[in-house]
């Protein structure tokens, strides 16, 4: 298990304390659904579904799974797996997507059924499902025909070939689906075929990163398809050409040549740019293309680009020092992405993420306020302010990062953040 530097004593036991407390407020799924339908009536987007990883049942098992509390964590998460799978039973599992759909199911029950080894059979049919799924999946191969959902890390083929990729046994029916996410991302990477309109995402949610960054995981675990690393190549060249700050080195490699190294570089949340730099996040922008860029550098054991990417966490990591602070506490969108962000590159050796890494969880900590519902409160793009539940962006996802920072551990599920 990966460590990085520890945190104080003392702010390690403080996050410890908050992530116990929201774990404590979501004990039961009954708990949960309750806080769901209050986050309901403070925002207009519908995002709470029972099996969901990113907003549902199937996150909370996680929360409770990776809790302090080993003995009593374990059965709680086991709670959370059967209310998850009993919510298909009302929706349906009809798409196959890592945060929303049956690979994000899967990814929750792999991860508890390493404690609980009665749930592999439910899961080596929930992988079947999910190939199944992939291969009758209507996903456009024509120029401008293509949305960020048929290919990206949070619906598309980039999340699903992750889960794919940790399937186990890989059986035929997982290993063709396999195949068939890895080529279809393969051509998107080819001459910017991941244009919605004509714009083009750089992000690790939607975008380039993300697209990068599941195909780096790939070729780590020697699961390759013609093509493959030309597009990571592709990828990160056309990443580092559009970062501003630099001239870039236009197609493929490292990136040599990019105007005063990656430390100036910062990237928008698509390109033609939308404004300058996007917010500090892990989904939009700098920080997640930074983790894309580290992930094909680890990847292909290419240590320059390695460097470019630590160079632009860290000026990243500067700016939010220096105020440019997220607008949410939550993982997606927020300051709980951002401490991720920075365990995740110093776990890799980067030095400014683990002088930053204090700070951030300080910073974290200090934010919840007991006096909520769950401590913190998601501050949506529209503008509402949620008392979200959820994983992806609301309590529990901040209550796995807190945990993750007083261990200085790498938990399982940062692959879903970090797919390696």
């Amino acid at each position: 298990m990966t460590v990085v530097p520890s945190l104080p004593a003392g702010l390690a036991a403080r996050a410890e304390a908050v992530a116990g407390l929201i774990a404590e407020r979501l004990d039961t799924p009954a708990r949960a659904d309750a806080a769901a339908v209050r986050a309901a009536r403070q925002s207009d987007v519908s995002f709470w579904a029972g099996a969901s990883l990113s907003e549902g049942h199937a996150g909370l098992a996680l929360l409770h799974r990776h809790a302090a509390g080993r003995e009593e964590g374990q059965g709680r998460a086991r709670a959370f797996t059967r209310a998850a799978f009993a919510a298909t039973g009302q929706s349906p599992l009809h798409h196959p997507g890592l945060f929303d759909g049956t690979a994000g199911l899967a990814f929750a029950l792999q991860d508890v059924s390493r404690d609980e080894p009665r749930f592999l059979p439910s899961l080596g049919r929930l992988h079947e499902q999910l190939a199944r799924q992939v291969i009758d999946a209507d996903w456009p191969r024509v120029p401008g025909a293509v949305a960020d959902h048929h290919y990206d890390l949070v619906y598309g083929a980039a999340g699903i070939a992750v889960q794919l990729c940790a399937a186990a046994p890989a059986t035929p029916l997982v290993e063709e689906a396999l195949e068939r996410c890895l080529r279809h991302l393969v051509w998107v990477a080819a001459d910017g075929n991941w244009a919605v309109g004509s714009r083009l995402d750089t992000g690790m949610a939607h975008g380039a990163a993300g697209i990068a960054a599941a195909l780096a995981a790939a070729w780590r675990r020697d699961r390759r398809v013609p093509g493959q690393r030309a597009a990571m190549e592709e990828l990160t060249g056309w990443l580092l050409a559009v970062g501003d700050g630099g001239t870039g080195p236009g197609r493929g490699g490292s990136g040599a040549g990019v105007a005063g190294g990656a430390g100036g570089l910062r990237w928008s949340r698509v390109v033609p740019a939308d404004g300058g730099e996007a917010a500090p996040a892990w989904c939009h922008g700098t920080g997640g293309v930074a983790a894309g860029l580290l992930a094909v550098a680890r990847a292909t054991g290419d240590p320059g680009l390695e460097a470019r990417a630590f160079a632009a966490l860290e000026g990243l990591l500067d700016r939010v020092a220096g105020g440019d602070v997220p607008r949410s506490p939550t993982v997606c969108h927020g300051l709980a992405g951002i401490a991720a962000l920075a365990h995740e590159f110093a776990a890799h050796g980067s030095a400014g993420a683990a002088r930053a890494l204090p700070g951030l969880a300080l910073r974290l900590v200090d934010a919840a306020d007991p006096g909520l519902p769950l401590l913190y409160r998601d501050h949506e793009t529209t503008g509402h302010v949620v008392d979200n539940p959820g994983l992806l962006t609301g309590a529990a996802g901040i209550a796995l990062t807190l945990r993750a920072l007083a261990t200085g551990h790498r938990p399982g599920w940062w692959s879903v953040l970090f797919p390696r």
